[in-house]
């Protein structure tokens, strides 16, 4: 009795057995044995590239990068540069939550956290400052032509781009410093006058001003006091992206006062012309190699 049982167990074990997919079940097993391998070889190589890495980014971080921040003024380095197209104007805020509208076709640069010692950001074309205040950290602006205008807290507006002969520093509020860096000199101004300086002949003279003029375009309003036709012709130009010829001297004659807003080019020159013996044209643009256009090109002449 009990050998028939011992062989009935034998019976059923080999019948299990046969069940079995070696097959399967060794391709199981050989894909943990390549697994486990592979997870050694990846810590292995982990371990040894953490042993290299490592001191290269305790060098970069405590060597490196402070160096690059000395030399940018104690920034992080990275340069944020902002470009008016012709027609906009941007309002934005800087790291230290100053404000700033830039106008038509100028540019401003400025570091993406600024230094512990000094505020500093690169102009070049027009733009309106409200400074946050800060007695310990000056705030600059580089123009092109070695002038600094440096406040701790104020509003200005600075129309200084690097093709014009004449640049303007305007005070609205507070108090600013303008600094001649070739001359080793700076002067100061109060509010509502202007600083005026010739690139030509180097010199700066300190003028009182209608600040609303001077200001009004960052509310998207272009405001004219018995201005010549050739202040109207280059603000018309900078606003719009155009080219405009005056062909006749005696154009100059005419004085304008006016405020526009939002209209466009043509309907400006139409009420130029309605106000004074002008007429204009406009140029069709020419498409260049680059399948770019030309600026738009407008003459004023004298009616005859």
């Amino acid at each position: 009795m009990f050998e028939d049982k011992k062989i009935e167990s034998l019976i059923e074990n080999y019948n299990l057995q046969k069940q079995i997919d070696v097959e399967a079940g060794w391709e199981s097993l050989n894909k943990r044995i390549v697994a486990e391998r592979r997870r050694r070889i990846v810590f292995s190589f982990a371990r040894n590239a953490a042993a290299v890495l490592l001191p290269l980014f305790l060098i970069y971080q405590y060597a490196i990068v402070p160096m690059f921040s000395d030399i940018n003024g104690g920034g992080d380095g990275q340069m944020i540069t902002l470009v008016a197209a012709p027609g906009m104007i941007i309002n934005t805020t800087l790291p230290d939550g100053s404000e700033v509208w830039i106008n038509s076709q100028s540019s401003l640069t400025y570091p993406q956290s600024f230094s512990k010692k000094e505020r500093n950001v690169s102009l070049d074309g027009e733009a309106y400052f409200k400074v946050v205040s800060d007695k310990k950290h000056r705030f600059n602006v580089n123009l092109t032509n070695q002038l600094t205008v440096s406040a701790f807290g104020t509003e200005f507006n600075i129309n200084s781009f690097s093709k014009d002969d004449i640049n303007e520093i305007t005070l609205a509020k507070g108090n600013i410093e303008v600094i001649l860096k070739n001359q080793d000199k700076s002067l100061f101004l109060n509010v509502d006058e202007k600083a005026v300086f010739d690139n030509q002949l180097n010199t700066i003279e300190v003028t009182q001003t209608d600040t609303y003029v001077n200001t009004a375009w960052k509310d998207g309003k272009m405001v004219f006091r018995r201005a010549k036709l050739d202040e109207v012709a280059k603000r018309l130009e900078k606003k719009f992206g155009v080219v405009i010829n005056l062909k006749d001297e005696a154009l100059n004659d005419y004085e304008y006062t006016a405020t526009f807003t939002d209209e466009p080019l043509e309907d400006i020159l139409e009420l130029l012309s309605m106000s004074a013996p002008l007429e204009y044209s406009i140029k069709k643009q020419k498409q260049l190699e680059d399948s770019g256009y030309t600026n738009k090109e407008v003459e004023i002449t004298l009616k005859r």
